[in-house]
């Protein structure tokens, strides 16, 4: 008998967004739904099959179950009360009754969600069974850790008041879980007020997606426009800035300037948010005379990085670090995970392309092309002063070399690696 997981989605989303049927197994696949629930935000809903289906076809709908688990902060376990009333009290049956959902709770836990029950009260001969309060409190402590408790409520979810209550008791719990207020500032917080400017620098290629842009980008632009900062959207042309054409680079660069000025006449706060591969542009544009910074820069992957790992940036900076003590031979892996069709032959794409050209074994005057190409970099802006030309044949300069060499065949993002070390030295 289906426990009713299904029934319990349609009416959070007030959708038929999963099919409902009392044959055993009906969800196949893992269905997902987005949503908003007030007071909450915005909200992925995960429909899963059964855990304790049997057979091959049951153990991969299993996998995939246990895979939407990882993802959530909120795991919802939904049981049959017929089958509960059936075990009643006795700890042994009850037990074996809730062998996998005691697995789903202690997985949900370690996977940093919070479970939460919820007993169907199915009906039998056209009435609904409710679970007693002996037995609530017998499943409990089956279910919850030791000296814990485990969040729990049950209802008929075969009429309007029945969901009702569960949806309202869900979204009341849910609310305590996780808040996307209380969530880490992807943005530092001196640049998070009404007197604050950000500068937003996105530019655009063939594997920019059409009438949205990036997460991070629309992220960080409702987090400023959030605090009531001003947010100014610049699309810089980087194929006009990296022109051979000197023209067009001054045309681009002059374009900038006229945006920026805005920016470097506020007397506030003000930062510059820019995509990863514009920073070899943007650099040597924003210094002054003296090579000195005129506003300070960072990324939108650094701020997502900032933002999901709960503002544990400082960690992996430290982690680049590790770069210097690498040696000839040694393995670094450099991972991109995208869900987009790739498109290789009129883009550099980061996981088909640019990765990958990153272990390309590189030639011996590769680290001082890297020099010269960040010289030529400089000579497009201000004139500042420059550090020599690395040696190539001295042993202590050789890890440094390593390090650009990377950061010149990954322009984008070399994972963290990349914006790390910008991050470092500019936000």
């Amino acid at each position: 008998m289906n426990a009713g997981k299904s029934t319990l989605v349609n009416a959070l989303t007030r959708q038929n967004t999963s099919i409902v049927d009392a044959t055993p197994g009906t969800t196949a696949d893992t269905k997902i739904a987005l949503m908003e629930l007030h007071e909450i935000g915005p909200v992925k809903i995960f429909d899963t099959a059964g855990i304790n289906e049997a057979g091959e076809l049951g153990d991969k709908k299993a996998r995939k179950t246990l895979a939407a688990l990882k993802e959530t902060d909120a795991a919802v376990i939904v049981v049959n009360a017929v089958a509960l009333a059936q075990a009643g009290t006795d700890a042994a049956r009850l037990a074996e009754v809730l062998e996998w959902e005691k697995q789903l709770v202690a997985l949900g836990r370690r996977y940093g969600s919070t479970p939460m029950l919820v007993v169907n009260q199915k009906r039998v001969n056209g009435r609904a069974v409710p679970v007693p309060p002996e037995l609530m409190a017998a499943i409990k402590r089956i279910l919850a850790p030791p000296g814990g408790d485990l969040l729990a409520v049950q209802a008929d979810l075969s009429n309007d008041a029945g969901r009702q209550s569960i949806t309202n008791f869900l979204q009341a719990e849910i609310l305590k879980v996780k808040r996307d207020g209380d969530a880490v500032p992807a943005i530092p917080a001196q640049f998070l007020s009404e007197d604050a400017v950000v500068f937003l620098n996105i530019p655009m290629d063939a594997e920019t997606p059409t009438m949205r842009l990036l997460r991070p980008q629309a992220l960080v632009q409702e987090e400023a426009i959030r605090h009531f900062a001003t947010t100014i959207a610049y699309r810089m042309n980087l194929n006009h800035a990296r022109s051979d054409n000197p023209a067009e680079v001054a045309h681009e660069r002059a374009r900038f300037n006229r945006a920026l000025q805005p920016v470097l006449d506020h007397k506030g706060p003000k930062l510059i948010i820019t995509d990863s591969q514009a920073v070899d542009i943007l650099h040597p544009w924003t210094l002054d005379e003296a090579g000195a910074p005129l506003v300070p820069f960072t990324t939108y992957s650094i701020a997502m990085i900032n933002r999901m790992s709960g503002g544990r940036l400082q960690t992996f900076v430290d982690g680049v670090e590790a770069l210097k003590q690498l040696r000839e031979g040694d393995r670094v892996l450099v991972a991109e995970a995208c869900n987009h069709n790739r498109i290789t032959d009129n883009c550099n794409d980061i996981g088909m392309v640019q990765i990958p050209q990153v272990g390309t074994p590189s030639r011996s005057d590769a680290p001082m092309q890297a020099w010269e190409s960040r010289q030529v970099g400089r000579a497009q802006g201000p004139v500042s002063a420059s550090p020599p030309p690395p040696s190539i044949t001295d042993p202590g300069a050789r890890n440094d070399l390593m390090i650009s060499e990377l950061l010149t065949h990954s322009n984008e993002t070399s994972s963290v690696i990349h914006d790390s070390l910008l991050f470092q030295n500019k936000v």
